[in-house]
């Protein structure tokens, strides 16, 4: 994996740091509201129970001395002896007198012999129960609960005169139906929702319809436990923070009270809060990215500026300026590296001009060797065709090899020459590169070493282009000559392929020779570089190479080895190549 740059590493490690504390520091203001939050709702609900528990303790006393008054009116303690249908006629204008929901009448055996209801269809066996309940548990104030109905009752004794002649009449018993009306005066008192529950049923509430029926299904289907103290709770449309307070005078259907608080505008709160928290933290990463990005590329800038200084040393520019600015470290190491480009350009200067005054020396001495070579050859063989009578030589014969040897030597001078041309020697034509192939096919087999050598052509495409067809007749030459002198004479195959992509062409030379050796794979397209070549002047691909780079194309060495030798050369398309030539300048 690529390692990223020092300006990438410096944001990403600023960007991570600040995410990460302005993340912590904001989850944790976050945390702290909320907890906050709860602890207002659970204190909330409390405070409501607590309310709610005074309210009731004063409507017990109020209500409690009420029964009191009640049974202690002369009227119903004459009524009292009588028997059971005079009582129960009598009884209806204490009934209205109490302006209660249920009033019931007893004697001294408990016995219920009135009972009156503004809801009729409650027998006077349940109350009579639940009369002799209460009494068996010592409760002046108490709840009487059958069929859906749920009464707060209190007791009060009907007892005849005083002290040692005191007689026990009876019982009064008055009571308030507790149902959504009720729940909504303890609403008021509490500040939240009421809902009162006994066993596995809601009596009463002041929640929405829905919710109320949700809370039902759970109570029936015990998925909510009756009693629990305090809680979360999630119903139809809201969520309910609720406390629980078991209301006095509970007997064997303890009957529960529940402060519900809705949580819906405390969520509302705490999603504004966290869409705050995200739009902060969002703002808080892009502003401290952007001034990690501006401090970085300051700190970087000069780094990327000695970079760019090496990289161009690299490449051989010794030209590119550094300015040094930074730190004084930067600076120093700035300072020094153009001190060190100095050096290495002087170096660089006198390395060059030692190689071109070796590489002087070098073609020098191949030229006069070869030269030498060539004219020795003409000299003997023109003393041969002097004396040939003499000698008795075929005239024609020595002929012939003073022949070869002047086009040897013509050769070698063209091949100079040709060297020594500026980029701008040769002159484009509309041409085909087929049809120039095919020309440097037939020189080949024109020669009579290699008149019976294996060349295949393959074309694809238009392969119609600006070139001068002369120039690249040799280039294509020279490389099917290098490509038929390293097959085997024997089974030697040698493959051309030529085909146009997109705005340029390619041009493979294929063999199936030992392939190039190594020690010159390097340098091979330099001058006077030969191997394996008793004959060889090492001018052939030089020569490729410098047609080739006349035309703006490249030519190289695209694969090697003892299976054969791909030599590849592109060149461009006629827009790219179409130059105004001038005559050749001869060094």
């Amino acid at each position: 994996m690529k390692p990223f740059r020092l300006r990438t590493q410096l944001c990403i490690a600023a960007l991570l740091i600040i995410f990460g504390m302005a993340g912590s520091l904001l989850l944790f203001t976050r945390h702290i509201v909320s907890t906050e939050i709860q602890k207002q709702v659970r204190d909330g609900t409390q405070e409501s129970v607590r309310a709610f528990e005074s309210v009731q303790r004063q409507r017990e006393t109020q209500l409690s001395h009420s029964a009191a008054i009640l049974a202690d009116l002369p009227t119903l303690k004459a009524v009292m002896p009588a028997d059971a249908l005079t009582i129960q006629d009598a009884s209806e204008t204490f009934f209205r007198l109490a302006g209660s929901d249920l009033l019931a009448l007893a004697k001294p055996d408990r016995q219920v012999v009135a009972l009156h209801l503004t809801r009729p269809g409650w027998p006077s066996a349940n109350a009579e129960r639940d009369l002799q309940r209460s009494l068996d548990l010592g409760q002046d104030a108490t709840w009487w609960y059958d069929d859906g109905r749920l009464y707060w009752v209190f007791l009060s004794p009907i007892i005849s005169g005083a002290g040692a002649t005191s007689r026990q009449l009876g019982y009064l018993a008055v009571g308030y139906q507790v149902d959504a009306a009720v729940a909504q005066q303890m609403t008021v008192a509490a500040g939240n929702l009421i809902v009162l529950t006994t066993n596995d049923n809601v009596i009463a509430s002041t929640l929405p319809a829905r919710d109320e029926a949700e809370l039902q299904r759970r109570v029936h289907s015990k998925r909510f436990t009756v009693g629990t103290a305090a809680g979360e709770l999630q119903l139809e449309t809201d969520r309910y923070a609720f406390s629980s307070v078991l209301l006095r005078g509970s007997s064997s259907s303890p009957v529960y009270c529940y402060v519900m608080m809705p949580l819906m505008p405390v969520h509302s709160i705490i999603r504004r809060l966290d869409n705050s928290i995200y739009l902060l933290g969002i703002l808080a990463v892009l502003f401290g990215g952007l001034l990690v990005l501006f401090v970085a590329r300051t700190i970087t800038r000069p780094l990327d500026n000695l970079v760019s200084g090496v990289k161009a040393l690299a490449s051989g520019d010794y030209t590119y300026s550094i300015n040094p600015e930074g730190s004084t470290e930067l600076v120093e190491l700035s300072t020094s590296f153009s001190q060190m480009r100095g050096q290495l350009l002087a170096l660089q200067q006198q390395r060059i001009e030692s190689e071109r005054i070796a590489a002087l020396s070098r073609a020098a001495g191949s030229i006069s060797h070869d030269l030498r070579h060539y004219l020795a050859a003409v000299v003997a063989n023109a003393e041969f065709l002097y004396e040939a009578d003499a000698l008795h030589l075929n005239r024609d014969e020595v002929y012939e090899e003073i022949k070869m040897g002047a086009n040897q030597m013509t050769d070698l001078i063209d091949s100079l020459r040709e060297l020594s041309y500026q980029r701008n020697a040769i002159t484009p034509v509309r041409s085909n590169i087929e049809h120039v192939i095919r020309r440097a096919i037939e020189a080949i087999h024109a020669k009579p070493e290699f008149r019976h050598a294996f060349i295949e052509l393959e074309i694809s495409g238009d392969l119609d282009g600006m070139f001068d067809p002369r120039k690249l007749e040799r280039v294509f030459f020279n490389l099917i000559l290098n490509a038929c002198e390293a097959t085997p004479k024997s089974g030697g195959r040698i493959t051309i392929e030529a085909k146009r992509l997109g705005r340029s062409f390619e041009v493979r030379v294929r063999d199936n020779g030992p392939g190039i050796a190594a020690s010159i794979r390097n340098s091979l397209f330099d001058p006077f570089v030969s191997f394996g070549k008793p004959n060889g002047t090492g001018l052939g691909l030089a020569i490729v190479s410098k047609i080739v780079h006349d035309h703006t194309g490249t030519v190289s060495i695209e694969q090697t080895s003892d299976a054969g030798t791909t030599v590849l050369v592109r060149l461009p398309h006629a827009e790219q190549s179409d130059h105004q030539m001038i005559g050749p300048a001869v060094i």
